[in-house]
């Protein structure tokens, strides 16, 4: 019955190892950055680290405040490496988003999983340049609380430029503070398989002790 026990507080314990990670800095109305738009900074980001365990992105998203000229923005939201002056390799690209501008709203993109490599910096942003003078709001973003894991404000004056996101040193990288976002991060699916393989066998060793 000891040895049981002790199976069933060792599997708790692995289970326990396996909860997700979230990076979610956002600390209520906190307008500071700003314009986002057309035809002012296309291009406006945050530079983060991906976590040691959960190296699987799920979804991400950023906080916007005020608007600082009416109507919609059509942006895009997009995960790429970061090379320390610029993005890097392109990770994930969302379909083009019409955000109404109406003011404090979280703008949210599903990634369908990204997995991330542990330690690295990656930058997280919104982007009009593919879609640049199609829409001519501008807004203002919320800042963030300091957060181990997220390492500054980024943004580039591109216009319809959007190769040279990837080609050129963006104007300003790791300011402060911080764009307030969330990140939400699961386990890579291959640690979750080996974990489902140690749980059944464990629970075949648990039911010959049992029964």
């Amino acid at each position: 019955m000891k040895k049981s026990l002790l199976l069933i507080g060792v599997l708790l314990f692995t289970l326990s190892g396996f909860a997700n990670t979230s990076y979610n800095n956002y600390a209520g109305y906190n307008p500071y950055w700003y314009d986002l738009g057309y035809p002012n900074t296309a291009t406006y980001g945050e530079i983060f680290t991906a976590p040691n365990t959960d190296t699987n992105l799920e979804s991400f998203s950023f906080w916007a405040a005020n608007p600082v000229v009416s109507g919609d923005i059509l942006l895009g939201g997009y995960i790429a490496t970061w090379t320390g002056s610029n993005a890097g390799t392109l990770l994930y690209s969302s379909p083009s988003y019409d955000y109404p501008n109406t003011g404090e709203a979280q703008i949210s993109f599903n990634t369908g999983g990204v997995t991330l490599v542990p330690g690295q910096q990656y930058v997280m942003f919104l982007s009009v340049s593919q879609y640049y003078g199609q829409s001519f709001g501008q807004l203002q973003v919320d800042a963030g609380n300091p957060l181990t894991g997220l390492n500054g404000f980024a943004w580039y004056n591109n216009a319809d430029d959007f190769n040279g996101l990837f080609t050129n040193g963006w104007d300003n990288y790791y300011a402060s503070p911080d764009w307030a976002v969330d990140l939400e991060f699961t386990p890579e699916p291959s640690s979750l398989m080996l974990l489902g393989t140690g749980i059944l066998g464990g629970l075949g060793i648990l039911r010959r002790k049992l029964f």
